[in-house]
């Protein structure tokens, strides 16, 4: 008993037993000392590094507006300070202070290893993380890409698996935006200015990458409303609707001449020739018929015989003047000579026929078979051009001008030039053709050539000025130098398969419509159109034109619409510009420069004119580049139908303007191209948080 109460009353071993217990305690202050003290220092210098890379990828976005270039510049100042890149992530945020304000978060997660807290945890390392965000400034002042301007009508609206995407800038609304399942918008903002938020039930608007969007509740003013450059477009009109087409050429007058019959009989063609004045030899089965020095020579009706040649004014000076009363047929192998030729009825060619170079005023029909062939000069056709069917018919360089014809070309309606097989005119020439022409199935004209050609074309009977069949070739070169392209009347390529290939010139006014079915090469410059613009509303395509498979393509070309007129066909039935059918892969490119730089489409700018733009029936692919601009009128874009622009290229761009924009079935991407005056974009950056 004794032995027991002397070891309870002794102390000896306290120390230890105090030791023991105190020891965790102490090594515990020291893991919070030395490690937890490290790793307070490891955060602030991880904070200092996400603090420079959010402000580098700040400016790097607000800059260029690209995700990409943002998230490689702040990783990049990331790695310089130490940091590896797979430790560092970068997003485009709303900015936790500013509203309606984008902002560039960075975060940085490091692991630090722990050794004496294991004492107290299981746990082997520590997480340091550190965030900053960087505020990139006031939201540019523009409208952006997209923009329904009109509050009353359904603002954008999408459905059937659409899509835009615009990176680079905001779409707009002053009314709703619906963007149901199965549909998004990727844009820097997306404005709105109905009662209720923009309708996404399964979150469909986002910002670039995936951020979060920023949604703005505001109005949005129309950034080309009182534009100098749409303005200065759009008073064309007043130019091209006082156009009036060309009048045909005066017909010769003379009405008598001596008749001549080159026939195999010697005599009586021998003795005709000498009552007017000139010689004709014979040498089977060929007539030489020569007047020598006479400066003029007065004929009536000539008839060639069935398998006779005739050298006509071989021998004759270019300053002679030959009038023909009657009609003239050629026949087998007939050369004129040079000077000038006046026949007051028709010429009918046949056989292989060949004309000089000189004047040639024909006050009735002229109609070519076989070969013809004209030499330059200057071609007056009061009664229009028709070529049969089979024929080759080519003229050197010249003035042609032709009137309208008293016969239908295909049965259809009347035109000055009717080409139903391969026809030629030399260039630079001149063209006032009163009636039009019309290019037939399968026929090819080439007018011109180098770059001073000029153009008039009338209408024909039927209001159509260029009618073009199916399969046709229709080339017009250039006129840049003279600077003249006038059409009154249609522009009608109705015939699928067709390739029509404009002149580049600096104006192309068309009082009309311009209608195609085949492949379009649309030259530089603007159209004035005053009517509607329509592809493929009855049909058609692509086809090979200008060397390649194209269906239109127009490289710095502005489409400038009046919308008095609206089409009638098929899908295209109450547009005022209509993309349809097999009209896929269209480019239709801006000018980067000059009076109409960045504008693709000026659609009707009066209040009175509330025609739009569709993009219908699988016409998929349009690269179009420049702004796309209908204030008053809806675009609606549907059954697999896509626009495309170029946002990763500053040089080409897609700004869709209309009173409503509703897409179906379709893409689209979108970039700004022109912003309203007076707009930018703030440079502040700062940190926020």
């Amino acid at each position: 008993m004794q032995f027991l109460r002397r070891f309870s009353q002794n102390r000896d071993g306290n120390v230890l037993i105090v030791s023991a217990l105190v020891m965790p305690l102490l090594i515990g202050m020291a893991a919070l000392v030395t490690e937890y003290g490290g790793a307070l220092v490891e955060r602030a210098d991880n904070q200092r590094v996400a603090d420079l890379s959010a402000y580098a990828g700040a400016l790097a976005y607000n800059k260029n507006q690209s995700t990409a270039q943002m998230t490689a510049t702040a990783v990049s100042v990331a790695v310089l300070n130490g940091v590896p890149a797979a430790n560092v992530q970068v997003s485009l945020v709303a900015s936790p202070k500013t509203a309606n304000v984008n902002a560039v978060s960075v975060s940085i997660n490091t692991y630090k290893t722990l050794l004496l807290a294991r004492v107290l945890s299981d746990r082997q390392q520590l997480q340091i993380y550190a965030n900053s965000v960087a505020e990139i400034g006031a939201q540019p002042q523009t409208p952006g890409c997209m923009l329904a301007l009109d509050g009353t009508q359904t603002g954008i609206t999408l459905s059937g698996g659409t899509s835009i995407s615009a990176p680079t800038c905001t779409v707009s609304s002053n009314n709703t935006v619906t963007v149901p399942c199965g549909t998004s918008i990727s844009a820097i903002g997306v404005n709105y200015n109905s009662a209720a938020a923009p309708s996404q039930p399964c979150n469909g608007i986002t910002g670039p990458g995936g951020a979060a969007a920023v949604i703005t509740k505001t109005s949005t003013a129309d950034p080309l409303a009182g534009n100098a450059a749409v303005a200065a477009a759009v008073a064309r009109f007043s130019t091209v609707s006082a156009m009036s087409a060309a009048t045909a050429p005066a017909a010769p007058t003379n009405t008598t001449g001596t008749n001549i019959d080159f026939a195999w009989d010697q005599t009586a063609t021998t003795n005709a020739a000498m009552a007017a004045g000139c010689t004709a030899s014979w040498s089977q089965p060929t007539w030489t018929f020569s007047c020598g020095s006479k400066t003029t020579v007065n004929l009536g009706t000539v008839t060639i015989g069935g398998g006779i040649n005739l050298n006509f004014a071989t021998a004759g000076a270019a300053t002679t003047t030959y009038n023909f009363a009657g009609d003239f047929t050629t026949s087998a192998t007939t050369n004129f000579g040079p000077g000038t030729y006046n026949f007051a009825k028709t010429l009918t060619t046949a056989g292989t026929t060949t004309f000089g170079a000189g004047t040639y005023n024909i006050g009735k029909q002229v109609t070519t078979a076989g070969t013809t062939t004209f030499g330059a000069g200057t071609f007056n056709f009061t009664k229009g051009l028709t070529t049969g069917g089979g024929a080759t018919t080519t003229f050197g360089a010249g003035t042609f001008k032709f009137g309208m014809s008293d016969n239908t070309c295909g049965g259809t309606a009347r035109v000055s030039l009717c080409n139903t097989s391969t026809l030629t005119f030399g260039g630079p020439s001149t063209f006032e053709l009163g009636g039009g022409f019309n290019n037939t199935g399968g026929a090819t004209i080439t007018f011109g050539s180098g770059t001073s050609n000029s153009y008039k074309i009338g209408p024909g009977g039927n209001g159509d000025a260029i009618t073009l069949g199916g399969g046709s070739k229709t080339v017009m070169a250039d006129a840049t130098s003279s600077g003249v392209f006038q059409v009154v009347g249609n522009v009608n390529g109705g015939g699928g398969g067709s390739c029509f290939v404009i002149p580049a010139t600096a104006q192309h006014d068309i009082e009309g419509n311009f209608i195609a079915s085949g492949a379009v090469l649309l030259g530089a410059g603007v159209y004035t159109i005053d009517g509607y613009f329509a592809l493929g509303g009855s049909g058609g395509g692509s086809a090979s034109c200008g060397g390649s498979t194209i269906s239109v393509s127009g490289t710095n070309v502005t489409l400038v619409l009046s919308g008095k007129a609206r089409s009638s066909s098929g899908s295209c039935s109450g547009y005022v510009f209509c993309v349809a059918a097999g009209y896929s892969n269209i480019v239709l490119t801006a000018p980067q420069t000059g009076a109409t730089a960045k504008l693709a489409v000026i659609g009707p700018t009066s209040t009175s004119i509330t025609a739009g733009a569709t993009f219908a029936e699988g016409g998929s692919n349009a690269q179009i580049s420049g702004a796309f601009y209908f204030p008053y009128g809806p675009i609606i874009m549907n059954g697999g139908s896509s626009v495309l622009g170029s946002p990763s290229d500053t040089s080409k761009c897609l700004q869709m303007i209309g009173s409503r924009i509703t897409l179906s079935g379709g893409t689209a991407a979108a970039s700004q191209c022109i912003a309203a005056p007076g707009s930018s974009t703030s440079s502040k950056v700062s940190l926020v948080q």
